[in-house]
């Protein structure tokens, strides 16, 4: 038995520490399976994406490491990449790039007055800027958006799995900015579930703020949602330091299988199945 996790960040983006030391921890963690999904480059001015001048380093080590610890776990490249209208989508450069999987997920929700591209997970005081300053103040507008530029990326980009799929409430812990409950809210997630089903892309349940402030993306709530739909789900820990890959695990395995869960979709042998769990980790041939 053993965890995965497809979705982490290391030194390449905004991730805390080399991916061999990553790859360390997996091993003595037991871990069958782990996937590297740094920032992918975007083409302007970004803190915490990959330059595009490492790109061919990363996937170069990635490469090295993959066969150096082959005979003790599988290493997985891929990236996460943006979809951004104003530039067509996911950046064109990665077009040509080898990937095991890819991870779609929306961050970049307009600019700023002065062109800076605004992304809604940064600060508080970022979000409500980007809502008063893009969004006139109406955060159904901007909420309504985020969910339209998810289906979008669905409809018009190739990956394998949707990144933090709710993301948008995460400042809804700092302050109520928008009822999660309200039917028009509930409409945008069940359109949104609608389209996944359809397209047969795996969910992350994503845990990387599940130790700070108990919160999954998707949470708990919208478990019986995706089951009703049969779509298929992995969970991830979106992991931005070595020791963080398994956090809250037990945890969301248990939600899942109340929600009527039985098999998580996992990477093994170049292909996608569906493999049995428990709260202890994944049942592995």
């Amino acid at each position: 038995m053993g965890w995965t996790n497809y979705h982490g960040h290391c030194n390449y983006c905004d991730g805390h520490g080399k991916m061999e030391e990553y790859i360390q921890y997996a091993i003595k963690n037991k871990m069958p399976v782990i996937g590297f999904s740094s920032h992918a480059p975007v083409p302007f001015d970004c803190f915490w994406t990959m330059k595009e001048k490492n790109l061919s380093l990363y996937l170069q080590e990635l490469d090295a490491l993959k066969k150096k610890y082959s005979r003790d776990i599988a290493v997985l490249c891929s990236l996460e990449m943006d979809y951004i209208p104003e530039i067509g989508g996911f950046n064109p450069i990665l077009n040509e790039v080898n990937l095991d999987y890819k991870i779609g997920s929306i961050h970049f929700m307009g600019q700023f007055n002065d062109g800076e591209y605004w992304a809604i997970d940064g600060s508080f005081e970022e979000f409500k800027k980007g809502l008063n300053e893009i969004f006139r103040g109406d955060i159904e507008l901007l909420v309504k958006r985020f969910y339209q530029l998810n289906r979008e990326m669905i409809e018009k980009q190739n990956f394998e799995i949707i990144g933090h799929l709710d993301k948008i409430k995460m400042h809804n812990i700092v302050e109520p900015l928008f009822d999660e409950h309200a039917p028009w809210y509930r409409q945008e997630i069940n359109t949104t579930l609608d389209l996944i089903a359809e397209k047969n892309i795996i969910v992350e349940i994503n845990t990387k703020s599940y130790e700070a402030n108990g919160l999954l993306f998707p949470g708990v709530d919208l478990f019986p949602l995706l089951k009703q739909r049969n779509i298929p789900v992995t969970i991830n820990s979106d992991s931005h330091y070595p020791e963080k890959q398994q956090c809250g695990f037990t945890y969301v395995a248990e939600e899942l299988y109340q929600a009527g869960y039985r098999y998580l979709r996992e990477y093994k042998d170049g292909q996608w199945i569906d493999l049995s769990f428990n709260k202890n980790g994944l049942i592995w041939d």
